[in-house]
């Protein structure tokens, strides 16, 4: 675990004359390095230009995606050469993205390909492309890494007090407390069918920014 700490004075010595300032705010957060625990897959389903949203859920129906996995969906143009000149096709690519565990990729990653291989068999018109675009900290993980607020505001009161001392002064009462939380996605270099390498992410688990009075000492 690393701390990290933002200092703010809310009022600068402009000269002697200047009134010392009344409070300081200080930012005490502490980070984690967190291992990805789910993979990215990105499911393209290619259609003739009419196919819906309705449609493309229906074809890919079994590979556990509903339209709540929905990213985009774009037009696509092909050329082929028929047997007296070449013609153009268009039609549409619906993309889904599903993240899975890691643990379950392989699983998941069959459960895809089959999907890929029915739909190619109804000779429909329709195509799957599958890849792998990213891992991710799921909110179950991010959600297990906790901090205690107490060890936080006697931080902060800590570098408060470093600040006030250089003034000449002291750190008095808690005058207000704000928090914030995040999380962030990890690297990934991988193409699908291929081992996915993870790059551990450091992300702010938690944050606090406390004002602090100050006073005379």
């Amino acid at each position: 675990m690393r701390m990290h700490f933002i200092f703010l004075l809310t009022a600068a010595f402009a000269s002697a004359q200047t009134p010392p300032p009344n409070s300081v705010t200080v930012t005490a957060s502490k980070a984690s390095t967190v291992q990805p625990d789910q993979v990215i897959f990105q499911v393209d389903l290619a259609g003739p230009i009419g196919t819906t949203l309705d449609d493309a859920v229906s074809a890919l129906q079994g590979s556990g995606i509903t339209a709540a996995n929905f990213s985009n969906v774009s037009t696509q143009q092909f050329a082929f050469q028929s047997a007296q000149n070449v013609q153009t096709q268009v039609q549409l690519r619906w993309s889904f993205t599903l993240p899975a565990d890691l643990s379950n990729m392989k699983a998941t990653a069959g459960t895809l390909t089959a999907v890929q291989q029915s739909v190619a068999g109804k000779k429909n018109g329709m195509s799957v492309t599958i890849s792998v675009i990213g891992t991710q900290v799921s909110t179950r993980l991010a959600q297990s890494q906790t901090c205690s607020m107490a060890d936080l505001l006697a931080d902060a009161r800590t570098q408060a007090q470093k600040i006030a001392s250089a003034a000449g002064l002291s750190v008095g009462a808690v005058l207000s407390i704000s928090s914030a939380t995040g999380t962030s996605g990890g690297a990934v270099n991988a193409s699908f069918g291929n081992s996915v390498l993870v790059s551990p992410v450091s992300q702010p688990v938690c944050s606090i920014a406390v004002k602090f009075a100050l006073g005379g000492n």
